[in-house]
């Protein structure tokens, strides 16, 4: 299974909401990175990437990815 975010954050044993306050951003901020309607500001990569014990390249890799499915899939 390819890693997700919200994968990512499930392993973790962390919920939406714990993850938003440990970045002091909103749950519904999270909800749309993990949906890739919209990916985190370069500032809170190199958290998200500690609290999701991951790299931040591989944070930069998962929210970029998704965003380039969805260009590909409304191009076809």
């Amino acid at each position: 299974m390819t890693d997700t975010l919200k994968s990512m954050r499930v392993k973790q044993g962390l919920t939406q909401k714990e993850v938003a306050e440990k970045l002091h951003v909103t749950v519904p901020t999270v909800s749309s990175w993990e949906r890739g309607i919209s990916s985190p500001y370069p500032r809170y990569i190199p958290v998200l990437a500690d609290v999701l014990n991951t790299t931040r390249d591989n944070i930069f890799l998962l929210t970029n990815n998704k965003k380039l499915s969805k260009i590909k899939k409304n191009i076809s």
